[in-house]
């Protein structure tokens, strides 16, 4: 169990890390004189970078093992923290952004691929926990930012800091994880190992339920203010919501996994998440607005999790890692798809687009029962 608190820990850094100059935003843009055009250049080549880092990682852990990965990832991610905080100019944050890509994608990628290693020696479903901690993380960062802002914390004395101590917390806690460098048996490379078609369903629902998740995150507290007439406070409340939703269901997944199975989790829950859609974009009063966005969050929070376990249970790491760039794409082009038709027909018309999507995850679910860790047939 110490590997699993040390992968714990190292997928709450990586929400930390993230959220941490996310939440300094408005100071980078001001001390780089960056506008909104040029921050979407900027923040294209972050995409790039962590979605190409995460295409070529997995043939990388199998090669090296998933532990010296996290180690260059984390290294990248941290010193691209610091050159963030000293940009001066639109090039200048462009190419830390870019390297940080790299950096988070590697650092993505190779967590997941350690946390599978961890869950099946383990024999227990321990992804959505993990996942859980990354959004506690992500929270935990986005918190510390405010209050920098608040005090008036210098920006790279604040990233600076959050650099330090992730490359220290990764340093105690590297030693406790599992050495997954061996060569595999052949049986494990055999195409036997990588069933296309299941692998093609599971990409389905992956790519589905992280973009229900992901237009949640950046259009819920756009819709709840401008369409559903709730006060800033309120629209962020409503977000709130979804995330302590999302931390808390996959924190408390193990136990309905064991009972019912990874198929009833993920059906039940993609159903829950479109009944929370609903009542988002239909409900008459705020109270049940809320209800919807509690429902959302934990209903469509253990697709991605259990997508990547039973990847990992029918094929090699290298599948691992893509289905990890599989559901970061989902998150860049469903949120753009989302913009796209709320210009069109409107944003409550777009969201409940989402519905088809949450029932496509509910019709794709008996797949990840499918993907046992028997051998392959």
């Amino acid at each position: 169990m110490r590997a699993a608190r040390s992968v714990s820990l190292i997928f709450a850094l990586s929400g930390a890390t993230q959220a941490s100059w996310l939440s300094r935003l408005p100071t980078i843009l001001e001390r780089t004189h960056t506008g909104f055009v040029g921050l979407g250049i900027a923040l294209l080549l972050l995409g790039v970078g962590t979605l190409a880092a995460m295409l070529s990682t997995g043939s990388v852990c199998e090669r090296y093992g998933s532990r010296r990965v996290l180690a260059v990832g984390l290294v990248v991610g941290a010193a691209s923290l610091v050159a963030i905080a000293l940009s001066r100019s639109l090039p200048h944050l462009a190419l830390s952004l870019l390297v940080m890509g790299v950096g988070s994608g590697v650092w993505d990628a190779g967590m997941n691929v350690q946390g599978y290693a961890v869950e099946a020696g383990l024999g227990r479903h321990l992804m959505s926990r993990f996942h859980g901690w990354w959004s506690i993380g992500s929270m935990v960062g986005a918190g510390l930012g405010v209050v920098a802002t608040r005090f008036s914390v210098p920006l790279l004395g604040h990233l600076t800091a959050v650099a330090v101590i992730s490359a220290a917390s990764f340093l105690v806690c590297a030693r406790s994880l599992v050495a997954d460098e061996a060569p595999q048996p052949d049986a494990a490379r055999s195409p036997a190992r990588r069933p296309v078609r299941r692998l093609v369903a599971i990409g389905v629902l992956m790519f589905s339920g992280a973009t229900v998740e992901g237009a949640a995150g950046d259009w819920l507290a756009v819709y709840l203010n401008q369409e559903r007439r709730l006060s800033h406070t309120g629209a962020t409340l409503g977000y709130a919501l979804f995330l302590s939703a999302m931390a808390a269901g996959r924190l408390a997944a193990e136990r309905p996994h064991r009972s019912v199975g990874v198929a009833g989790v993920v059906r039940g829950g993609s159903i829950l998440a479109g009944a929370g859609i609903g009542l988002v974009v239909l409900a008459r009063t705020s109270g049940w607005i809320f209800v919807g966005a509690l429902c959302w969050g934990v209903g469509i929070c253990w697709g991605f999790p259990a997508a990547l376990s039973a990847t990992g249970n029918i094929a090699t790491p290298s599948a691992v890692a893509f289905m990890t760039a599989v559901g970061y794409s989902a998150s860049i082009v469903g949120p753009l798809a989302v913009g796209w038709l709320a210009h069109t027909v409107g944003l409550g018309v777009a969201i409940l687009s989402l519905l088809p999507l949450a029932l496509l995850v509910a019709l794709l679910a008996p797949v990840l029962t499918g993907a046992s860790r028997e051998p392959a047939e």
